[in-house]
This record gives structure tokens, C-alpha cells and sequence, in this order.
């Protein structure tokens, strides 16, 4: 039997219907109740189904084309049967035969919602649909809205860009998922103060002198801090799920910049080591990091960090917590400033101490006499010599006859 399949009218207001896909060829057998052609209305995007099984023996309006409600779309028939002129059927459009079965149609969910003439309007210029935004009924994409986007692409400037993609990998990635996990898991809190290092400095050169070890001003820090600790030991603990752990050992971190990423060396028992000591294990450790030779064990079981960005030129920055830690130094520059000194305005080297905390383990006044703590240590740093009283006396004498700083 051959069956002309014409455009149905769906709602009243239908005239006519962009031609979509067609899913078959012609030479392609159909069967009954198969999807022949997508088609898209003012309000819906349908497909009309085969009405009959047998052979899609003609293509009447082709894809991309406008048929009006009635229009002839293609003819099913067998091999051996003759089909009727094209010409001739089309006057009969709009009337529908009662051997002609009505073709159905069916929402397919994978369509761009987008009025025929919309959709013209975004082939002439180019335009990908699936990134205009519909303004239409159920967000379906009109006229106006294509329109839109060639007002946007005028008024834009081309401009052309380039990338290096960066895979996400090994230290990288490492870095990512505990600086994420530390933001999820933690409440931090940044408090900052200023420290003037006048004496501190002196001191340290007078100390690399007299030992004749370079000793470092994070060297001192990572001294200060680990005494600090010892009377705070609060900011020496993690936090678990039903309770605090402060930490016996006092293992400081020191957080190192090297190629594509940062690690974190550990002076263990930093507390119970001597300024010569923490020296020159730093040095070593800080050496295998930037060469890439440290292992594992020498970066795992920190319990605080320090991390001095001073030497990049920077003041004052928020560090992250190196989880599972509770706290972490961060460390700014030393710079000139004016600063009144007993009544008296007198430029000193000035640096900014960063402390950020996790507020579910330490309270705010505690975090902050524990940064006065390190700051006391600091404009002290003779406090910070682990000899007898005798020897520090002798010391103490011998800096003053010749630096007059004490």
C-alpha cells in the first residue's frame, strides 16, 4: 500500500514546521510506529512516526526546509508499486484521506527547544544553539534571543588566546587535595603583629660568628616558636572527631619552595635542640628538598609549620594549615620603619608575623598570647641561647663591649 506521510498539525495555531533530521534514507525499510523525520514547531520539537511498514521510497521536503501543515513529507510504499506524482498530491494538502492513517508524534527530550525561525537565523550566522539561552516558553530559544547574540558578537573585540595545559599530577596534585581539605575541615583564623628584629639581627650575626655556623633568621624562628610551644601547648595539636590531641613532641615543619610545587621539611624535636643544631639540619634537609633528594620520612609527623615568604619581598599574608596540624607562622620581611623608642621616634628592621589558627581548637586570646610569646623571644633573642647562666653572662658581656647592642 503506499502512504503518503504529511506534515500533521499539532495545536491549533500551527502553520508550518522546520524539517529536522531525517533518521532514514531513501531505499530504507520502516516499520510501523518508527521515528521517519524530527521536526520543530513553534512550541515543540517531535518526531512523526511511520505510519505503515514498507520502504522509504521518496523524500519529499528535504532537512533544514519549512512545510506548511499538509505538505506532503515523503512516501512508504513497497518495491513493486507504482507512486503517485508529487505534483499531484500536493494540491490535496490539508486534506487527509480517510486510508491514510494519521502520523504520530512523539517529544524527543535530546532536541534543542528553538522556533524554526530562530534556528534559520542561527545557521545563516553560525551560531551553536546549545549555548544560547532560550527566553521563549519552557526556555525555548526564539527569534529575539539569536538576535541577541549577534548584538553580543558585534560588540565583542576578538581577541585571540592561547594556553599551556598543566596536568593536575604527583606534587601538584598533592598540594591541591590538602589545601582543599585543609579549607573544607578547618574554621581558620588569621592574626598578625609586628616585631621590630633590631636586636635580632645584630644577634644573629654575632652568633654565626661565634659558632661559625650561617644561622638563619627562620632558623631563630623555628627556636622562638618550639619554646613558644612548650608553654601553648595547645597550638601543638590536631583536632579529631570527638577530641583534641596535643602532641608531646614538638616537630616543627618548614615549608620550602622548589620546581612546580612546595614541600614541607621537619626539624623534629626542635624544642630540644640547640640554635647550632637546628641550624645545620635545616641546611641539610632544606638542601635535599631543593635538589629533590628528600624522603618521605623527612617530611611526615610535623605538628606546626612555619613558612616565610620575607626573602619574596612580601609584608603580611594569610597562611593555609598544613593539616592535620591546628596552626601555622607565616612569615613577612624585615624592613626599616620608624618606631617611637622610649618616647623617641628611631628607625628600626621591622618584620610582620602571621599567625593563622583553627578556631575549634584554640580561642582567640590564647592564640594571641602565644604570638606575643614568639614576638618576646624575638626582640629577647638572647633568651633564646640553651646554655648555663654563667656562659650566657659571658656572652652577654662580650656582644655588648663590641656591638653595644644590649
Amino acid at each position: 500500500m503506499v502512504t503518503i506521510v504529511r506534515l500533521p498539525k499539532f495545536g491549533e495555531t500551527m502553520k508550518d514546521a522546520l524539517i529536522g533530521k531525517w533518521y532514514k534514507k531513501e531505499g530504507d525499510r520502516v516499520n510501523k510506529g518508527e521515528p521517519l523525520v524530527g521536526v520543530e514547531t513553534e512550541k515543540f520539537t517531535v518526531d512523526v512516526e511511520a505510519p505503515d511498514s514498507g520502504i522509504l521510497r521518496r523524500i519529499i521536503v528535504a532537512e533544514n526546509s519549512v512545510a506548511v501543515v499538509g505538505e506532503p513529507l515523503c512516501i512508504i510504499a513497497e518495491e513493486n508499486e507504482e507512486l503517485p506524482d508529487i505534483e499531484a498530491i500536493k494540491p490535496s494538502m490539508g486534506v487527509r484521506s480517510k486510508e491514510e492513517k494519521p502520523s504520530k508524534m512523539v517529544k524527543r527530550k535530546e532536541y534543542v527547544k528553538i522556533s524554526p525561525r530562530a534556528r534559520k537565523l542561527a545557521e545563516e550566522y553560525g551560531i551553536d544553539i546549545t549555548s544560547v539561552t532560550g527566553s521563549g516558553p519552557n526556555g525555548r530559544i526564539i527569534e529575539k534571543d539569536v538576535l541577541m547574540v549577534l548584538e553580543q558578537r558585534k560588540a565583542k573585540v576578538s581577541v585571540k588566546k592561547e594556553a599551556e595545559i598543566i596536568p593536575l599530577t604527583g606534587m601538584r596534585k598533592t598540594i591541591a587535595e590538602r589545601l582543599s581539605y585543609s579549607a573544607r575541615t578547618t574554621v581558620p583564623v588569621t592574626i598578625t603583629t609586628e616585631v621590630d628584629v633590631s636586636k635580632l639581627k645584630q644577634f644573629r650575626e654575632k652568633l654565626t660568628s661565634d659558632i661559625g655556623v650561617h644561622i638563619s633568621f627562620t632558623d631563630l624562628l623555628v627556636k622562638a616558636v618550639a619554646e613558644a610551644l612548650k608553654r601553648y601547648p595547645i597550638l601543638n595539636s590536631t583536632f579529631e572527631a570527638d577530641h583534641i590531641k596535643i602532641w608531646k613532641n614538638i616537630n616543627i615543619g618548614i615549608a620550602v619552595a622548589v620546581k612546580d610545587g612546595l614541600v614541607v621539611p621537619v626539624i623534629y624535636d626542635a624544642d630540644k635542640k640547640s640554635i647550632k643544631q637546628i641550624a645545620t639540619y635545616s641546611k641539610d634537609i632544606i638542601d635535599k628538598a631543593r635538589r629533590g633528594k628528600i624522603t618521605p620520612d623527612e617530611t611526615t609527623g610535623s605538628t606546626f609549620t612555619i613558612t616565610n615568604l620575607g626573602m619574596y619581598g612580601i609584608d603580611i599574608f594569610t597562611p593555609i594549615i598544613n593539616p592535620p596540624e591546628s596552626a601555622i607562622l607565616g612569615v613577612g620581611k624585615i624592613s626599616e620603619k620608624p618606631v617611637v623608642v622610649d618616647g623617641q621616634i628611631a628607625v628600626r628592621h621591622v618584620m610582620s608575623l602571621s599567625l593563622t589558627f583553627d578556631h575549634r581548637v584554640v580561642d582567640g586570646a590564647v592564640a594571641a598570647q602565644f604570638l606575643q610569646e614568639i614576638k618576646h623571644k624575638l626582640e629577647n633573642p638572647f633568651s633564646l641561647i640553651e646554655t648555663n647562666e654563667a656562659v650566657n653572662k659571658e656572652f652577654h658581656n662580650k656582644s655588648s663591649e663590641k656591638n653595644g647592642y644590649y
